[in-house]
């Protein structure tokens, strides 16, 4: 992250941190975690290139794959400061990488600097999107797959600034910077800006509502495909996502709604000058009961609505059917239904999903299809 990024927001921030009475003297100290998880997959459709319909960051078909490695380490320093690391290895890694335009199997998702004083936490440098209800590590998500919203609607991580203050136990605030809402590289002099207010019920944290808003310039491509004029083209993003616990039940919930402008010369059937603003919007929930320490059901339904193809096409299927084109008017939707088995911090879990969309596809054979349903079992632990 270049210097002149992060100047800016600290010295307005400095007055603030500087307020704060210090925290006592500590120790230097220094912990980590480790993970990993891997998955196996089957369809009932062939895609042309092996792919899961609708499934992108998912293992192919018929396909077993060690989708995450992953070790973590944070060293607390003094007068309130840490420092994180998080490396990634494995297919999930790829995944990443190529959504940030890198390459490689090993990826690094967090490399931060965080200070924390008072209700005040201060995050600088690289780190997980707090949007969506599904994380990149498996061993802390509820499904066997990855639905919907976490592939095509949402960023994985991010490049930037988080300044997070607690008013009280129950409401808390965050106000973000970054080089790009799903970028961790930049191509152009401006940032993305954003607020999330967050609500937690009686100060739990896993009962909670969290309503974000972003708004900042996008990079077109990567290297010599950059656009450098992206400067004008904002993407305008609204994220709501929540949780609730109660008894042996946890209920997940996320809605997404996005725009960006794009010039017409991109857009099939675009015509004139004038910019084409695509927008998509998306909704899903998970559920899951805990029977006892070992057994629990799971259950998911979302959906995603893309005009224009933009975010859907990220399926290779779909993007050799449309690509990105004028009034594509596409919809998609997933219900997976799924069994897990715990031993301490180690699980498997079995999902039935079927996914559809609203137009016909082509598979292998150049046959017309709409829907598949697939078979997934997956298994991990941490530590």
């Amino acid at each position: 992250m270049n210097a002149r990024f992060a100047v800016p927001l600290l010295s307005t921030l400095g007055i603030v941190l500087a307020a704060q009475s210090a925290p006592a003297p500590a120790e230097p100290s220094f912990k980590w975690h480790a993970g990993l998880w891997a998955s196996a997959a089957a369809s009932d459709r062939e895609t042309t290139d092996g792919s899961l319909f609708l499934r992108t960051v998912d293992a192919g078909e018929g396909q077993l794959a060690l989708d995450g490695l992953q070790l973590g380490a944070e060293a607390n320093l003094t007068a309130g400061w840490s420092l994180k690391f998080t490396g990634l290895a494995g297919r999930d890694a790829k995944v990443l990488n190529m959504a940030d335009g890198e390459s490689g199997s090993f990826s690094y998702p967090e490399a931060m600097l965080v200070w924390t004083g008072g209700k005040d936490t201060l995050k600088l440098g690289r780190m997980w999107t707090g949007m969506g209800m599904e994380v990149m590590d498996q061993t802390q998500d509820i499904m066997a797959t990855r639905g919907l919203l976490f592939t095509y609607a949402i960023p994985f991580n991010q490049v930037g600034i988080d300044w997070h203050h607690a008013f009280t136990p129950s409401w808390s605030t965050d106000a973000y910077l970054f080089n790009g809402e799903d970028r961790v590289q930049d191509n152009n002099r401006s940032k993305t800006a954003g607020l999330a207010l967050t609500y937690n019920h009686g100060g739990a944290s896993d009962k909670y509502l969290s309503l974000m808003v972003y708004r900042g310039a996008e990079q077109d491509g990567f290297g010599a495909t950059a656009n450098q004029g992206a400067e004008g083209r904002h993407r305008e993003r609204v994220s709501a996502v929540g949780q609730w616990v109660w008894g042996a039940s946890t209920l997940q919930w996320e809605i997404e709604y996005g725009r960006e402008p794009f010039p017409a010369a991109v857009i099939q059937g675009a015509t004139g000058g004038a910019d084409v603003k695509a927008s998509w919007s998306a909704a899903g929930a998970i559920y899951k009961h805990q029977f006892d320490d070992r057994w629990a059901i799971l259950a998911r339904a979302d959906y995603l609505k893309d005009d224009t193809g933009e975010r859907l096409s990220y399926d290779t299927t779909v993007a050799a059917a449309y690509g990105t084109m004028l009034n594509a008017d596409l919809a998609a939707t997933s219900v997976g239904l799924g069994l897990e088995r715990k031993w301490g911090a180690t699980f498997t879990r079995f999902e039935m999903r079927r996914d559809q969309l609203n137009k016909d596809v082509l598979e292998q054979g150049m046959k017309g299809f709409r829907d598949a349903t697939s078979a997934t079992w997956s298994f991990g632990t941490s530590f």
